[in-house]
């Protein structure tokens, strides 16, 4: 007859095997906060995934804002260029829409011959590339007149759509002018836009525009509602409704 195990060595296995394992409740404390943890983890992370989406997006309007506050004021600018005094830069000036035309690409040329009234073919130093339809403005020394492109120009020839009501001497100034708009488009999300106009081709300048006012100012700094008397224009833009704004005074004409 074979004898059992002693009872040191009941209690050796015993030990072992208590010593050897995890107790359910344990297993279940450490997965519980092993959750819990993970939880806090994805929580932390969405966050900080949240402010760098925020910031983001406020840098891209911001940026948004001065490149199209830039553009704005630089074309603004030109509005006055060409014209002498007593001639309004503005074909409509309102306080969240401007139109007017500016030569925006620098095209410009002169008269190589002296021309009549009622003469409606300019002999010019450089007319080639320039389309018909565009709008001129053609310049002496002591006047401007509009006029119009009835055909495309030939290199050395500009033909009008009107003929030229006064006489123009040699070296007379023609200039190659833009129709250019700023308006504020309402979207159907309620959101609203800056749109540029540029020859009837219009293009979103900033996508959400919270506010955008004009204000037309004389030479005493005055606000005025005569566009001939407008010497400097204030422009005030601001991203969302409590985005970043800016604001810029710019001169027209001297």
């Amino acid at each position: 007859m074979v004898d059992g195990p002693g009872p040191s060595k009941r209690v050796r296995v015993g030990w072992c095997l208590g010593s050897a394992g995890v107790s359910l409740i344990e297993l279940l404390i450490a997965v519980a906060i092993s959750g819990v943890a993970i939880s806090a983890s994805m929580h932390l992370f969405s966050g900080v995934g949240i402010r760098l989406t925020t910031q983001h997006a406020t840098m891209i309007a911001n940026q948004d804002l001065r490149i199209g506050m830039d553009v704005l004021c630089s074309e603004l600018r030109l509005a006055g260029a060409g014209l002498l005094g007593g001639d309004s830069p503005f074909l409509k000036a309102e306080s969240d829409e401007i139109e007017f035309f500016a030569n925006l690409s620098g095209a410009s040329t002169t008269l190589t011959q002296a021309t009549e009234v009622g003469r409606q073919n300019l002999p010019v130093e450089e007319g080639a590339g320039w389309p018909k339809g565009k709008h001129l403005l053609v310049c002496t020394a002591m006047h401007c007149a509009w006029n119009q492109l009835a055909a495309d120009g030939r290199k050395q020839a500009l033909m009008l759509a009107t003929p030229m009501a006064v006489p123009l001497p040699m070296r007379s100034a023609v200039f190659l002018l833009n129709r250019v708009r700023y308006y504020v488009k309402r979207q159907d999300d309620g959101t609203m836009r800056l749109m540029r106009d540029v020859d009837g081709g219009a293009s979103t300048l900033v996508s959400d525009v919270g506010r955008f006012e004009l204000h037309y100012l004389n030479r005493n700094g005055n606000v005025t509602l005569d566009s001939r008397e407008v010497v400097r224009v204030r422009v005030t833009i601001q991203v969302g409704r409590q985005g970043s704004m800016l604001r810029r005074d710019l001169a027209i004409r001297m």
